[in-house]
């Protein structure tokens, strides 16, 4: 004969506590990792003036987080310096985007009018340079404007879809600070107990789908 299990009641198993949901926010002991699989993307710090943030941005760098940005409603002065950021590359893709452009100008009009199809107008030369400019100029032009324009929106996250929602009050009148869940140290308590430290109004964690 086959014995059935018996269940027992509802009222009789006993009730799950609260120490695992603790956990999902990623707790002292848990680390990133745990935060980024209960569904957390990072921890938010707002704040209300420039000169706050300016100083948690510093305390932040200095604390070794790589993954975290600032969100300002509009430029403050020194903020670079105070998140440790070196010069923009986006000078260099410019140039670099340029010179590809009047390469290729130069390569094509010359592989053509002087190689593949030379042709005779009124007994100019078939590699006149000055006829070249104008086309050379255009195309040195539209790659450099184009690939900056296209390398700018993906450096600032632009073309990155999938990014969690944080504060609508950021592009208005607030300050933020956005320490990433997937940062190597990456341990709420500590990233909560530093950021509150600088002077934060208000600190919390930012879930995936809020």
């Amino acid at each position: 004969m086959v014995r059935k299990k018996s269940r027992k009641p509802a009222s009789e198993r006993p009730a799950s506590t609260d120490a695992d949901d603790s956990r999902v926010g990623g707790g002292a002991d848990a680390g990133g990792a745990v935060g980024t699989d209960g569904g957390v993307k990072g921890l938010l710090a707002l704040y209300e003036d420039p000169d706050t943030i300016l100083h948690a941005a510093r305390k932040t760098r200095e604390a070794g987080f790589t993954r975290w940005d600032v969100f300002t409603p509009f430029p403050v002065h020194g903020m670079d310096e105070a998140m440790g950021l070196g010069r923009s590359v986006i000078p260099w893709v410019t140039l670099v985007a340029g010179l590809c452009g009047t390469a290729a100008a130069l390569f094509i009009q010359f592989g053509t009018m002087v190689y593949s199809w030379p042709a005779n107008y009124g007994g100019k030369p078939a590699g006149g340079w000055p006829a070249f400019v104008p086309i050379t100029f255009e195309m040195t032009v539209l790659l450099a404007g184009v690939t900056t324009a296209l390398v700018a929106l993906w450096l600032g996250g632009v073309l990155r879809w999938k990014k969690p929602k944080l504060d609508p009050d950021l592009t208005c009148h607030r300050f933020g600070i956005f320490v990433d869940a997937t940062d190597p140290k990456y341990d709420v308590q500590m990233a909560r107990d530093l950021l509150e430290s600088t002077g934060a109004i208000e600190v919390r964690l930012v879930k995936e789908g809020a």
